[in-house]
C-alpha cells in the first residue's frame, strides 16, 4: 500500500519522513509554502539517500531535474529538513532559495508559480514513491498550508495551477491510501504556533502586524483557527473530486499501524524542535494559551 497526506502545517511532516526513510520507504515532497512550486523525492538505500528535484522553468515551461546522492547517514539531522538542498544560494542550503524569484539573477534559475507547462510530467514518478506529501499541488492547489487563503482556494474548488492533468491525478490517488490528519489537542498546536519552528516575526520594528504583544497574538490567533479551519477544507476538497480518504489523529492514532511501519519515533525524539525560539518567559506563553483555549473552545 503506498500513501498520500493531506495536513496543515505542524501535521509531523518532518518526523514522517524520517519514519519512512527509517524503514526504508521512499518519500515525496510537493512545496508546502509560497510559489515557486517544485517537488522533492527521496529514496533511502543503507547509508545513503538519492534525492531527485523537479520543478518548472517558467520561461520555457520546461520540466527541470536535478539529481544527488548524500552518502552520509542523515536520519534525524534536522540540516536536512524537507526543503534541503545541496548547493548554497545566499548561503541557505534550500530549495525554496533557489527557486525566489529575487535570486533569478543570482542562480540562473527561474520557478513557475503557476505550471501552465511541464511540471505535471513528475507526477508520475511521485506515484511511485511510498508516501506523497502534500498532494494537493497535484490537485491544482499550492501556496501556505494551513491559512486562510488557500483554505478559501479548496472550498471554492478554485484551483490557482493551470496545466494539472485532473483525471489522471484522482484516479492514481484512488490507488493510494489517503491521510487526511486532525490536531485534537488544541493546546499543543497553539503552543507550536506560538513558538514552533517558523512562528511569525514577534517585536520586529520592521513588521508591523506583529510588533507588540497585542498584535502578535491576535496574529497568532487568527493562524490557529486558520490551521483548524483548513483541516475541514481539505475534506471539502477532496469529497468535491470523490477522493476516499482516513482521518489520522495526530495525538492518539498509531504511526506503526496505520502506515505499516516497522519501526517508529516519537513525538519526543523529533530532534526539529530544539530550532524553538523561545521568545518570552513559559508562564507568559502559557498564558496567551490559556485565554486562547477560553476564548476559542
Amino acid at each position: 500500500m503506498k500513501y498520500s497526506y493531506f495536513s496543515p502545517g505542524k501535521a509531523g511532516k518532518y518526523i514522517l519522513r524520517e519514519m519512512f526513510w527509517h524503514n526504508n520507504k521512499t518519500h515525496c515532497l510537493f512545496c508546502c509554502g509560497h510559489p515557486p512550486i517544485y517537488a522533492v523525492m527521496s529514496v533511502p538505500a543503507e547509508k545513503s539517500y538519492h534525492f531527485d528535484w523537479y520543478w518548472e522553468d517558467d520561461n520555457t515551461g520546461e520540466l527541470v531535474h536535478t539529481t544527488h546522492t548524500e552518502n552520509n547517514d542523515i536520519l534525524m539531522n534536522p540540516f536536512y529538513r524537507e526543503t534541503w538542498y545541496p548547493k548554497p544560494t545566499n548561503g541557505r542550503y534550500s530549495i525554496k532559495e533557489l527557486l525566489k524569484p529575487k535570486n533569478n539573477k543570482i542562480t540562473g534559475t527561474s520557478g513557475s508559480t503557476i505550471c501552465r507547462g511541464d511540471f505535471h510530467k513528475c507526477f508520475k514518478h511521485a506515484f511511485d514513491m511510498d508516501i506523497i506529501v502534500n498532494p494537493l499541488v497535484m490537485l491544482g492547489y499550492a501556496g501556505n498550508l494551513g491559512t486562510g487563503k488557500l483554505g478559501k482556494l479548496l472550498r471554492n474548488h478554485d484551483p490557482n495551477l493551470v496545466n494539472i492533468p485532473i483525471e489522471y491525478v484522482v484516479d492514481e490517488l484512488n490507488k493510494r491510501k489517503n491521510i487526511v490528519t486532525h490536531k485534537e489537542d488544541i493546546r499543543e498546536l497553539a503552543r507550536n504556533l506560538f513558538i514552533g519552528l517558523g512562528h511569525l516575526p514577534y517585536k520586529d520594528p520592521n513588521v508591523h502586524y506583529t510588533d507588540t504583544e497585542e498584535k502578535y497574538v491576535q496574529q497568532v490567533t487568527k493562524l490557529i483557527n486558520e490551521f483548524r479551519q483548513f483541516e475541514r477544507d481539505i475534506i471539502t476538497c477532496l469529497d468535491y473530486y470523490n477522493i476516499s480518504y482516513d482521518i489520522f489523529n495526530l495525538d492518539k492514532d498509531d504511526y506503526k499501524q496505520r502506515f505499516n511501519l516497522d519501526q517508529v519515533f516519537s513525538k519526543q525524539e523529533d530532534n526539529i524542535q530544539s530550532l524553538h525560539d523561545f521568545i518570552e518567559p513559559c508562564d507568559v506563553i502559557e498564558g496567551w494559551i490559556d485565554n486562547y483555549i477560553k476564548e476559542n473552545p
